[in-house]
């Protein structure tokens, strides 16, 4: 059973959240859905590392503006996110690498934590969604959120 009250997202999905890039709209829309229908954000823990660190890069690739990186660095503070450090995510996301061939296990511990909870995980990381794809349909794709009405609540 679908657990519809949570939804994992990972660090690329808030990042376009946060900036102007492809796809921004439909991370900002995702977001706002989740916050009309009071649905809890959830994210492993490294997810606090993670956004902040993919900030100072973009700044340091020359990609994003010092004020940029401030100002996103500032709404991603404010954006409540639940952070978990389940003690089972981090053996399950091991278990997904190497079920998977995935040379990192922790960028699993997105599908892990969304295992455990049995919800959606929405991902920005194309490579992710390459990976799993078939495999685990619970793992979506920004690309393919469209705003939801009332009548298609449970797609």
């Amino acid at each position: 059973m679908k657990n519809s009250s949570l939804v994992c997202i990972d660090a690329n999905l808030l990042i376009l959240a946060l900036l102007p890039f492809p796809h921004s709209e439909r991370a900002d829309a995702l977001l706002e859905a989740c916050r009309q229908r009071k649905t809890a954000l959830v994210a492993p823990a490294l997810f606090a590392f993670e956004v902040p660190s993919i900030l100072h890069r973009l700044r340091l690739l020359g990609q994003i503006t010092s004020a940029a990186e401030e100002s996103a660095f500032k709404h991603f503070m404010a954006i409540q996110v639940h952070l978990s450090s389940h003690p089972r995510i981090f053996p399950l996301a091991r278990q997904l690498a190497l079920r998977y061939n995935q040379s990192r296990p922790h960028q699993m511990s997105y599908v892990a934590l969304a295992e455990l909870h049995g919800c959606d995980l929405w991902t920005a990381d194309s490579r992710l969604i390459a990976t799993v794809q078939g495999d685990l349909p619970w793992v979506r794709w920004i690309g393919d959120f469209r705003a939801l009405d009332d009548d298609d609540a449970d797609r």
